[in-house]
């Protein structure tokens, strides 16, 4: 059960494979430097993961975050582009929503753990800086 059924009992659940990205919006601070990411999900069960990353025009990765089992449907979250990078211009802005499952394997002299990461849904988007 998520936790916003407890606040809110009426919210409906959604298997795993129907989980969408409703809104992802970058929006770029006054001082170039940070950029306010907004990250909207359809209703889950299990809080999935996702990864979030800042590239510049030339597809040079600027700042990164990992966000490991999503509490919430709205998320919002402040990335900083480096000073020497923070230049007048176009950015992408980019999202992965994703589970990870492991499975241990039984191997001779002990077990071993094995990850697999599955997609959901993934959401780009482009923002100026002035």
């Amino acid at each position: 059960m998520n936790i916003d059924q407890f606040s809110n009992p009426s919210t409906s659940s959604t298997n795993e494979d129907q989980i969408k990205i409703k809104a992802f919006i970058a929006e770029p601070y006054p001082d170039g430097r940070r950029v306010k990411i907004k990250l909207l999900l359809s209703s889950f069960q299990r809080g999935p993961d996702a990864e979030i990353k800042i590239s510049d025009q030339d597809n040079l990765q600027l700042a990164s975050v990992n966000i490991v089992s999503i509490f919430s449907q709205e998320n919002e979250i402040t990335l900083h582009i480096p000073g020497n990078h923070n230049k007048p211009g176009s950015y992408n802005a980019s999202v992965e929503v994703f589970y990870i499952e492991e499975k241990e394997i039984e191997q001779e002299g002990g077990g071993q753990l094995d990850f697999k990461q599955t997609l959901i849904d993934s959401a780009l988007t482009s923002f100026t800086i002035q």
